[in-house]
């Protein structure tokens, strides 16, 4: 996966919540060593979280971090969360917030952050990379008082619209949610993050009533953009 940031970026600041309903932000983390693993209900990566659960229970000193991109909400996070007995810190991404802010276009993807909050290393979770983590956890941060990067905090088209996704699923209306979720995609082509929520929604026993099945998303059609 390529990334927009290379290791000793520090990565845009965010404020998202946790499973729980608070306010979390990125910059709560400064101070100590985070690993920070971006997922999602909808991908196959859901079947990683015991790696990292375990990961922080044998470094309780390190901030473990999830970060779940789902427009859907937390049950369905949660409900992988609850079987990989997490105890770690549990965030929600609801928005789209991570892709814009720090260039993702995909999940699943590891980061592990410095007490500065720079990018120390980057790459997928599995235990050949948990290994060359543990190797960088007595490394001191190459910079200090690293300035967060500017961002535009103006340009939240995406997040509006993957919220009002996120609002009219409540309401059970799924094709106007899936239509704005396509109107997000029209914003952002390149987005992989988008279009595989369209399916879940679309299609959730394909996704959530066992293995996720990847013969059928083979098959599928690109989802399309909808123009505004």
């Amino acid at each position: 996966m390529t990334l927009p940031h290379k290791i000793g970026d520090k990565l845009p600041d965010l404020r998202l919540g946790s499973m729980g309903g608070n306010s979390v932000a990125l910059h709560d983390l400064l101070g100590r060593k985070s690993l920070v693993y971006v997922w999602a209900s909808w991908c196959g990566c859901r079947e990683k979280l015991p790696l990292l659960e375990a990961f922080h229970r044998k470094h309780p000193g390190i901030h473990a971090v999830s970060i779940a991109c789902d427009a859907q909400g937390v049950d369905l996070p949660m409900r992988y969360l609850s079987a990989a007995k997490a105890t770690h810190e549990m965030w929600i991404d609801a928005t789209c917030v991570v892709s814009r802010r720090w260039g993702l276009k995909q999940v699943a993807v590891l980061f592990l952050l410095d007490e500065e909050g720079c990018l120390a290393w980057t790459g997928t979770l599995d235990e050949a990379a948990l290994s060359e983590v543990e190797k960088l956890l007595s490394k001191p941060p190459a910079r200090t008082n690293v300035p967060y990067p500017k961002v535009d905090t103006k340009n939240t088209k995406i997040e509006f619209l993957v919220q009002l996704c996120t609002n009219y699923l409540t309401r059970r209306r799924t094709e106007d949610a899936v239509g704005f979720l396509r109107k997000a995609l029209a914003v952002d082509p390149e987005n992989r993050i988008l279009p595989k929520q369209v399916w879940a929604i679309q299609s959730p026993e394909k996704f959530y009533s066992g293995p996720i099945d990847k013969d059928w998303q083979s098959r599928q059609p690109p989802v399309t953009p909808l123009a505004s």
